[in-house]
Parts: structure tokens; sequence; C-alpha cells
């Protein structure tokens, strides 16, 4: 399979989008690579109960993307003329509404010599190259997760959500992305979450 073209030409629009070469600082208390987890304030947006890694870029802005919300689509469905494709086991994943025709794959190791890649932190690589995700479906299918779209918060966006409590805010984590049960991250990482869960269970007599 080669991805289209129109994918990669997006990779060029995107890296404009990011603006990826511009140097702006970024909010001190969201310079590292974060785990966002939406809280009850986002019940009725279309990001209720999502749990997003998001990270910081040189020009102030954070792209991320969503890691609990699988879809019902594989990756053979969406590309049946590429037989490598129907090796991968796990759905594509809704990444975000930012470019969501165009296909991430997210890996603990990039493969040798890729080029537009980005670090979001120890052990979590999103690869944008469309030959490079060629290379990891051929020859390391399901050692990858694969992402349609993503998100993007201009400069000051996403402290201004963080402000207004829209999100809690944890230390990024490697495990979260690559989750054996991404339908339970939320329930596990929210505060939300914690409190709903409790009020489900029945009270316990006292003895």
């Amino acid at each position: 399979m080669k991805i289209p073209a129109c994918v990669t030409r997006s990779f060029a629009i995107l890296m404009l989008v990011l603006g990826y070469a511009a140097g702006t600082a970024w909010a001190a208390d969201l310079s590292q690579p974060i785990t966002l987890v939406a809280t009850l304030r986002l019940e009725s947006s279309v990001l209720s109960e999502t749990v997003l890694v998001a990270a910081p870029l040189p020009n102030g802005m954070h792209v991320g993307f969503i890691v609990n919300r699988p879809s019902d689509v594989k990756l053979a469905a969406a590309f049946p003329d590429h037989a490598a494709s129907r090796k991968v086991v796990d759905p594509v994943y809704v990444g975000g509404p930012i470019m969501p025709e165009m296909l991430f794959a997210v890996v603990r190791t990039p493969p040798k010599d890729t080029p537009n890649v980005l670090q979001f932190m120890p052990g979590v690589v999103l690869v944008m190259d469309a030959e490079a995700i060629d290379r990891i479906i051929e020859t390391t299918p399901n050692d990858a997760r694969y992402f349609a779209g993503l998100i993007v918060w201009e400069p000051g966006e996403l402290d201004e959500e963080v402000r207004a409590g829209a999100w809690d805010v944890d230390p990024a984590d490697a495990s979260t992305v690559f989750s054996a049960n991404p339908e339970m991250l939320w329930k596990t990482l929210s505060h939300g979450g914690v409190r709903l869960e409790a009020r489900s269970q029945p009270d316990r007599p006292r003895g």
C-alpha cells in the first residue's frame, strides 16, 4: 500500500498549521508532555470522557491525540488493496478532528532513518511520513497504534481550557497510549469517573 499522495501533502499542510519552525515560548505548567483527562465540564461535548496525550511545540502550540476511542474500522477495511494491513489486529483509533483523513502511526521506537516524526515522550513517537507508516505496517504491524486525525491547540488555548476546568492534567505515560483496555482509561484516570463509580456502588451495611 502507498498512502495516497494527498495524505503526504497533508503532512506539509499540518506542519504549516503547527508552525513547527517558530520559536515562541509556551506556558510553563504545560511545558512537558502530559495526559489530559476530560472533566465533567466536557460531558456534553464531542470530547466527553476522552483521554488525550499532548505535547508542546517550540512555537507555543500543543498537539495531541485521543487515546481511548478505538473505532469500528480495521485498517484492512480502510486499505482493502493492501495485504499487510490485514495483519493489524487493533482497529484504527479516532485521534481527533484535525485532518481526520490522515493516518498516523504511534510507536515506541521509530523505524531507522524516518523523517517527519514527533517525539511525544520516551516510548511514544508519532510517525507522520507515509512511506515510514507503510514500512511499519509491512514489518511490525502490531507494534503500533494507528490514528485518524489529531488535535491542535493555538498558543494559550490549552492553558485556557485547563484553567477553565475542562481537563485534569496528569504526567504523560506511555502505558496510557498503549493501554490494553482503552475503553476503561477515562474511568481509571478521571476524578469524575471515580466519583461516578463510587456513587454507582450500593451502600454496604455497617457492622
